[in-house]
């Protein structure tokens, strides 16, 4: 019956985490570049647990899921806004952060006041020589990156790739860091867009879908608990007289 309980549990804490990314990707459905999050959760029933013994099941064991992220491209949506640049193929701009450079699909850029390219946060767009810097009026960018400034090249934006995105974490401002041992590699056929912006690879629909299903889940499992919980009781009671 304890075992019971604990698989019950155990069923709750997968769901809620779950659901957090569920949420966290609803939350950012028109955040521009985003990648949804997907948490992947390994077995419970173990050794521990068939020894009726409590597994260390707190929402924050790493041991117990893992997440994932889906780096799915997302549609291309036309802005007609010459600084707005969507990668088509694989990639990942570069970007100047306060803690060192940083990766994103967000190419919603715009220039401050030395006209320098920056994104929303104000950071500077990197190109393969440095901060990309626009003095001019007419912007062309080409598909691999080239960029023209009243039709003088004015340099090539940096877009790099990595061997093994999945090792890439997830850091605040919709950036990604690499791991240590992880290196960027120039991306092969980024075919940038300009005009265009990359919206989230997300499914509205069914993230609304997932979370029914994973309140009703939990739901189902809390009951198992609390029928559980009752039988012990009774249980003990009985043995009691």
């Amino acid at each position: 019956m304890i075992k019971g309980i604990y698989t019950s549990a155990a069923g709750m804490i997968a769901r809620q985490t779950e659901l957090e990314a569920v949420s966290n990707n609803l939350a950012n459905v028109n955040t521009t570049g985003y990648k949804a999050d997907r948490r992947l959760f390994r077995a419970t029933i173990t050794g521990e647990l068939l020894q009726g013994k409590s597994p260390d099941w707190r929402a924050d064991n790493a041991p117990f899921y893992e997440i994932n992220t889906d780096f799915t491209a997302g549609a291309l949506t036309q802005t007609g806004n010459p600084l707005d640049i969507a990668i088509g193929g694989k990639g990942f701009f570069a970007v100047e952060t306060e803690a060192g450079v940083a990766y994103t699909r967000n190419g919603n850029f715009s220039l401050n006041a030395d006209n320098e390219l920056i994104n929303a946060q104000g950071h500077r767009m990197l190109g393969e020589s440095g901060p990309i810097r626009i003095d001019g009026k007419q912007v062309a960018v080409a598909e691999n990156g080239d960029l023209f400034v009243d039709g003088v090249n004015a340099g090539r934006l940096m877009v790099v790739d990595f061997a093994e995105p999945y090792k890439l974490k997830r850091m605040e401002g919709g950036y990604f860091v690499p791991e240590e041992g992880t290196e960027a590699i120039p991306a092969e056929a980024p075919r940038l867009q300009q005009g265009r912006i990359e919206s989230a690879n997300i499914d509205p629909v069914a993230e609304m879908v997932r979370m029914i299903e994973l309140n009703r889940a939990f739901e189902s499992c809390q009951k198992a608990v609390q029928a559980q919980d009752e039988t012990l009781k009774l249980a003990v009671s009985e043995i009691a007289r």
